[in-house]
């Protein structure tokens, strides 16, 4: 990577550091606006979010296009892929059938499936739901998004096909030993379920838990007419740092399509379209009502391996239980995310696939949650010569007692704490770099010589502060 050079050094950025609610004028909807209206400008956004707390919708609003060419916004209502956030009602359709007396958990897959292998007999329905089957994810193998990937997922059939290369191969694991997320494993687990039920999948889906949850504008890829309308999925090449950082608009033309993929059924792992509105109804039968009990809600979030329950991670966020799964397909990507002792449920979709929407989720949680945040970094990228290099470079200890050592590659200059990260940093001033692996701000402190006595590596609403120390041997 080569940074351009411009003729004046100029620091365009402030950090806004936002304090926890109570000091704030502003409410949780506006500042989640303001953050998200931002990265939608700089073009780093599109999609919909839905933020609810103590069953009131706090925010619901979208941002940026459902269609760039037609300049068609999206909504909440908009309809779009939600990927492995499908797992969750794949999981619960099996639980469905197992409070019908249709199957056990305990049951072996190949009861449910023809021609099963002999190194699937082990493996339960239980595990397939928990990631500990030991089958091999295609998704891994394919490489998603690739044009292998594409080629293989746009062909007729594509689920049954996935099926039948898993038969060949052998397991990661035995049974039941370890956790490894397998999309090949929910997908085995939609043809038990279809068995089981005795009746194709997404009709199952649909009449056991979308319909009577009145989640009306969502369905299953191949199941009727399919979706009315849907959100186009976008991609786009490396736009480089002068142009990420500056803003991008989402109408300049750079933007690419990205084939709607078939999903024919079952595709049990990722075949569900819908809305944050929709999903906020899921989250609010989560909750334990007539749909799902609490004790099954309950059963749903207790963590297997690797905190994974059925179809959720359960797993800690600022100090906090959290459930969650995200969702990521070529164009798509999404993150449904519940707090259940602050009653909070947050919700985002974006239908630009590089999105930054872990750092998104990050930032709106902590706005939500009364936290420090930052708003997104953007600015002018500017060439530092060799001597303003020269002045950062060196070792710096951090308060947690890591070396932090700031070094000038061939390309770039570069920040490493030994087994944490080596990441580079992309000049906005002699003294503010941009911290693309943080999505945050390295700021240095000089003295009166011009030499940085200090460094500030502040990144998701936190300070990470070093001190200039003697060269290590």
């Amino acid at each position: 990577m080569r940074i351009r050079g411009l003729k004046s050094l100029l620091s365009v950025l402030v950090l806004f550091v936002a304090l926890p609610a109570a000091g704030q004028s502003k409410d949780v909807a506006q500042r989640v606006d303001e953050y998200l209206s931002l990265r939608t400008d700089l073009g780093r956004f599109s999609g919909a979010v839905l933020i609810a707390r103590d069953g009131k919708v706090l925010l619901r609003k979208g941002y940026g296009f459902a269609d760039v060419e037609k300049k068609t916004p999206y909504t909440p209502e908009t309809r779009q892929d939600v990927a492995s956030i499908s797992k969750m009602f794949t999981a619960m359709a099996a639980l469905k059938l197992r409070d019908q007396g249709k199957l056990r958990l305990e049951d072996p897959v190949c009861k449910y499936l023809e021609d099963c292998p002999e190194t699937w007999k082990p493996i339960t329905i239980q595990q397939l739901m928990r990631h500990t089957s030991g089958i091999p994810d295609y998704e891994e193998a394919l490489e998603i998004g690739s044009g292998k990937y594409m080629a293989f997922m746009n062909q007729p059939g594509a689920s049954a096909k996935i099926v039948e290369n898993a038969r060949k191969l052998p397991l990661d694991f035995k049974p039941g030993e370890k956790f490894h997320y397998s999309n090949t494993g929910y997908i085995v687990l939609s043809y038990a379920v279809q068995k089981a039920a005795g009746q194709p999948f997404g009709d199952f889906v649909t009449r056991t838990l979308l319909a009577p949850a009145g989640m009306t504008r969502s369905g299953i890829f191949g199941v009727g007419d399919g979706p009315k309308s849907l959100a186009t999925g976008y991609t786009h090449s490396d736009l480089g740092w002068d142009k990420m950082l500056a803003g991008v608009s989402l109408t300049a033309g750079h933007l690419r399509k990205v084939p709607q993929l078939p999903l024919t059924p079952p595709e049990g792992d990722a075949g569900i379209y819908s809305t944050v509105d929709d999903l906020y109804r899921w989250s609010q039968v989560m909750d334990g009502g007539p749909l799902v009990s609490a004790p099954e809600a309950a059963e749903v979030f207790t963590p297997g391996l690797e905190n994974y329950g059925y179809g959720w991670f359960i797993d800690t966020g600022f100090d906090r239980q959290r459930m969650r799964h995200t969702g990521l397909l070529p164009g798509y990507v999404s993150d449904f995310i519940k707090f259940p002792g602050d009653k909070v449920t947050i919700i985002l979709f974006s239908n630009l696939d590089r999105t930054r929407l872990d750092r998104i989720a990050r930032d709106v949680t902590a706005i939500v949650l009364g936290k420090p945040y930052d708003l997104p970094v953007h600015g002018k990228v500017v060439q530092l010569t060799a001597e303003q290099f020269a002045k950062l470079e060196g070792d710096y200890k951090m308060t947690d007692g890591k070396l932090l050592t700031v070094r000038k590659q061939p390309d770039l200059l570069t920040a490493e704490i030994k087994g944490r990260y080596m990441a580079g940093l992309i000049p906005l001033s002699p003294t503010e770099l941009y911290f693309p692996l943080g999505d945050g701000k390295a700021v240095f402190t000089l003295d009166e010589s011009g030499k940085a006595v200090k460094v500030n590596m502040r990144y998701g609403g936190e300070d990470h502060v070093g001190e200039r120390v003697a060269p290590q041997p």
